[in-house]
């Protein structure tokens, strides 16, 4: 009961100074830490790796992308050998706000940025991985730069993101764009170095049931459990978002991934937590507005690039 109060923001709506501080700390929390190269601004003309007709452009620009990215990471830490070398070469227990700051920076670079910003990006990335290797206490490998690790990391944290988008976006995709949007994720996989990702609806499907005998609740996998369920933050609009977002985070897993989890099913909990993000969400649009990298984007994307003269 006491969850469910703190979680039904519904009431406070219209409470001016928590949407001030919730929309302040939801800014400040993705823009934690960024990667180096990170800028949304020329050449002209150039749409990046998708432009603004995209489907990728319309579901990133949605605070719901977010809730999404952390279903993923949940998601993905079923997966024990990535769980193990996110522990090993990862400061996220000591850093959790600045290590998501860094995921957001790729994403949205990715996503928004020149062509050549976003190649750029993606080799500082891969250079990143080739440090993240080794072997685990019982003798499997691992390595951040294998096709295999890439696609799982790369297809949980886009099936998180769209789920997120199909349940909370006022104006969803339809369907055939959800594939389009997976063949769209697809590509910043590849650019890693991945090969073979699933590009449609059917084809992660198809992917999710060959990996599922390989995912496991493992004692890393716990310890995500614990820091995930507590929330975080230094007031409390802070913390009463950061343990909305990670519960509706939870509540969007694919029902084999709960059963692994071993989570709860509690109907009543699941439609106040939906509710109140919905609620959340709706403050967020409301207050934050367009953001910068979007607006950067597009101007960048519909300048016309400079006529170079000829002469005779």
């Amino acid at each position: 009961m006491l969850v469910s109060r703190l979680l039904d923001l519904g009431d406070l709506a219209t409470a001016g100074n928590l949407k001030r501080g919730i929309a302040h700390t939801w800014a400040k929390a993705l823009n934690a830490d960024a990667l180096p190269g990170e800028q949304y601004t020329g050449p002209p003309g150039d749409p990046g790796l998708f432009g603004p007709k995209s489907v990728m452009w319309y579901v990133h620009d949605d605070p719901s992308g977010v809730v999404g990215g952390v279903m993923g990471l949940i998601l993905g830490s079923l997966h024990e050998p990535t769980m193990h070398g996110t522990n090993k070469h990862s400061v996220y227990k000591d850093d959790p706000l600045g290590r998501l700051g860094r995921t957001v920076s790729f994403v949205n670079t990715m996503c928004w940025a020149s062509t050549p910003v976003a190649e750029k990006m993606a080799q500082t990335v891969r250079r990143m991985h080739k440090h993240v290797h080794g072997t685990m206490p019982d003798g499997r490998p691992y390595d951040a730069s294998s096709s295999e690790h890439l696609i799982w990391t790369g297809v949980t944290q886009a099936y998180g993101i769209i789920q997120a988008h199909l349940r909370y976006h006022p104006h969803p995709v339809s369907e055939k764009e959800v594939d389009r949007y997976f063949a769209e994720y697809a590509v910043i996989t590849e650019m890693l170095g991945a090969h073979d990702v699933p590009k449609t609806v059917a084809d992660v499907e198809a992917y999710f049931t060959a990996m599922r005998p390989q995912l496991t609740f493992s004692e890393e996998t716990a310890d995500v459990v614990g820091f995930f369920t507590r929330p975080f933050g230094r007031n409390p609009a802070a913390k009463a978002g950061s343990r909305l977002l990670c519960k509706a985070a939870f509540d969007l897993l694919p029902p084999w991934a709960k059963r692994l989890y071993r989570l709860p099913d509690n109907p009543i909990d699941q439609m106040i937590t939906r509710r109140s993000l919905r609620v959340l969400f709706q403050m967020l649009r409301d207050s934050v507005g367009d953001s910068p990298i979007k607006t950067q984007a597009i101007e960048r994307a519909t300048a016309r690039p400079p006529v170079l003269s000829q002469t005779g």
